[in-house]
């Protein structure tokens, strides 16, 4: 064997122990090399989705989620569910979920094992839609459902999913949720109509009108509380019971007169609705519209006669007004009627008359006009519940 030969053989073997010793010239990996923390030694686990509740749903449905997983060689440790959608879902093998975003989701579930290798995807799909709409009446109340003739009552509702909303009768379209006060004059039936598209609901309430009972009343002045006040030093009652005189005397001595009524019977809820002034039995002395102007009414609850009732100032609030002895004829007073309203709840409604442009026409003559109590009648006309 020459040099050459023998140095051949030399190498050889040691580039060969170089080789094994490094693994430089070790094969590729194959296709069926372990991956995913698989081991040459560890077979992957299988992951199996057992049930999704629901092919389909709406939005905020509570979707359950339940699968497991088999490793021949090992044990089954973690799960992870994932939609295509929202992501990461769960990391339990079964659990609910209610959040899941509109649209078709695949549902990837895997499940690792003891080793740490993770399965293949078992695969899954759930679509999710829109909540339906639809019309639907929350609630529709009238509140009292009865009530007193001129009276309130409060409509009140709440509907959804509708595109158009009436009330009747005589209101028309309103909004989805709302209250009006209404004051029918009579027992209503309103009626809430709520619209979208073909899809019609509609539901009704009823009220109760009760309407007052009408009354009336005629009353006469209470002799024993009703008379006259000469204006003297000091000012004089005249005795009760004796009627009123109202101008001036012989010796220039002004008069008032006041009348009381008993209107105690007339219930505290009353509307007066008229009232008829029936002062048209009178006598008269001299010329007192002459002389002494027009004789007006007052409104004055003076309670027990005394002489400080004398009225010395400028009068305001005339409720009656006469100026000649043909205006004292039987006639309605709208006037009268706001002062009776005015007085109702209290026992007695009480006047003072007086002319108003002189107190005395200085002529040393009688001018009077005078009623006997009997002459001065109210009739009166009210409503009352009661």
């Amino acid at each position: 064997m020459n040099i050459m030969n023998m140095k051949r053989f030399v190498i050889v073997p040691a580039l060969l122990t170089l080789v094994l010793l490094t693994g430089c010239l070790s094969p590729a990996p194959s296709e069926e090399s372990p991956q995913d923390g698989a081991t040459p030694s560890n077979e992957k686990p299988v992951a199996y989705i057992d049930n999704i509740s629901h092919d389909e749903a709406t939005l905020g449905t509570d979707i359950s989620f339940q699968g497991h997983g088999i490793d021949t060689d090992g044990d089954v440790v973690a799960y992870r569910w994932a939609s295509n959608i929202d992501g990461q879902l769960a990391t339990m093998g079964s659990f609910s979920y209610s959040n899941l975003s509109l649209g078709e989701h695949e549902i990837a579930f895997k499940v690792q094992d003891n080793n740490g290798a993770w399965s293949e995807a078992a695969v899954g799909t759930i679509i999710i839609m829109p909540e339906p709409i639809f019309v639907d009446i929350i609630h529709f109340t009238i509140e009292p459902e009865s009530i007193h003739l001129g009276d309130t009552a409060t409509l009140s509702w709440e509907v959804i999913g509708a595109e158009e909303v009436t009330l009747e009768p005589g209101i028309g379209e309103v909004n989805l949720a709302d209250s009006i006060d209404i004051s029918p004059e009579e027992n209503t039936t309103y009626i809430l109509t709520a619209i979208r598209g073909e899809e019609v609901e509609s539901e009704e309430v009823e009220i109760t009108v009760i309407a007052p009972d009408e009354y009336s009343k005629s009353l006469i002045a209470i002799p024993s509380e009703s008379s006259s006040i000469f204006f003297g030093d000091p000012p004089f009652v005249w005795p009760p019971g004796a009627g009123i005189s109202i101008g001036d005397y012989s010796t220039n001595v002004p008069v008032q007169g006041f009348a009381s009524f008993d209107i105690s019977d007339i219930p505290s809820d009353a509307t007066i609705t008229s009232v008829e002034v029936d002062f048209s039995n009178y006598t008269v002395g001299g010329t007192p519209f002459d002389d002494l102007g027009c004789l007006r009414l007052y409104p004055q609850g003076y309670g027990e006669l005394d002489s400080d009732d004398f009225f010395t100032a400028s009068p305001t609030g005339a409720v009656l007004k006469y100026c000649s002895e043909a205006a004292i004829t039987p006639h309605d007073s709208d006037g009268m009627r706001e002062a009776i309203q005015n007085a109702v709840g209290h026992n007695r409604f009480q006047v003072r008359f007086q002319f108003n442009e002189l107190d005395t026409d200085h002529e040393n003559d009688q001018d009077y006009i005078h009623w006997e109590c009997v002459g001065l009648k109210l009739n009166i006309y009210y409503e009352s519940y009661e």
